[in-house]
């Protein structure tokens, strides 16, 4: 009887063991499928490494950053270069189609800006990007007096981010963006026919009375000139 005894607690235990193990698996089963997939990493472009967001900002923009060799800051510049104009570029066409659609929300400090190894994040300080933005808006319903508002707002936004991170400014930003887009040119617009304006027939040119002679003093001339007959 003791050993039919034992042998029952042994195999009470055993399934006990075995149902905790069950448990906690299933618990665990439970708990990761709440919980959200890993989310990738916020870049993908290997020449910037590390440096993304906010993080890059502060490096282009002199901030010495833990970790980060200077001299690998300026020698990215030239690369950082066409990751800030694609941002201050998207920041304005978004502001304007907003504006097209008679919407206007703020824009995003972050954005993910394509590059020729991946992308990157790039990130702008709020209120430069706001006056972008807002300029866009602005010019989807601006007429001929606004332009020069709206030309100095994106040329002054656009010169205090070049001098921020240190960089060139070529061409002003007013010459690119403050363009409707498919707008045709005058000379691009053919003329039709119907709009033409129809040519006058020539005309001979007026003589002064003075100069142009009597009808009885030509007569009298050709009488004269005329030989006289036998």
């Amino acid at each position: 009887m003791s050993n039919f005894f034992q042998l029952f607690v042994a195999w009470g235990v055993l399934l006990l063991v075995l149902l905790s193990l069950y448990l906690i698996d299933k618990v665990n089963t439970l708990y990761r499928s709440q919980i959200p997939a890993e989310l990738p990493p916020t870049y993908s472009d290997g020449l910037f490494g590390e440096l993304s967001g906010k993080k890059l900002w502060d490096a282009m923009s002199g901030i010495p950053m833990a970790g980060v060799d200077p001299q690998t800051v300026v020698n990215l510049k030239p690369h950082y270069e066409p990751v800030l104009r694609q941002h201050i570029e998207q920041t304005f066409w978004e502001g304007y189609q907003a504006g097209k659609q008679g919407q206007d929300s703020p824009p995003a400090n972050k954005k993910m800006i394509p590059t020729p190894r991946g992308s990157l994040e790039s990130w702008m300080p709020l209120h430069h990007l706001t006056s972008l933005y807002q300029a866009g808006v602005d010019f989807a319903k601006a007429d001929e007096a606004d332009l020069l508002r709206l030309q100095q707002t994106v040329d002054q936004v656009t010169a205090m981010l070049y001098a921020r991170t240190s960089l060139d400014l070529v061409t002003p930003y007013s010459q690119t963006l403050l363009v409707h887009p498919g707008a045709a040119t005058a000379s691009d617009e053919p003329v039709h026919e119907a709009e033409m304006p129809a040519l006058a027939p020539p005309q001979e040119p007026a003589m002064d009375l003075a100069e142009k002679p009597m009808a009885a003093e030509v007569e009298a001339e050709a009488l004269n000139a005329k030989p006289a007959h036998a």
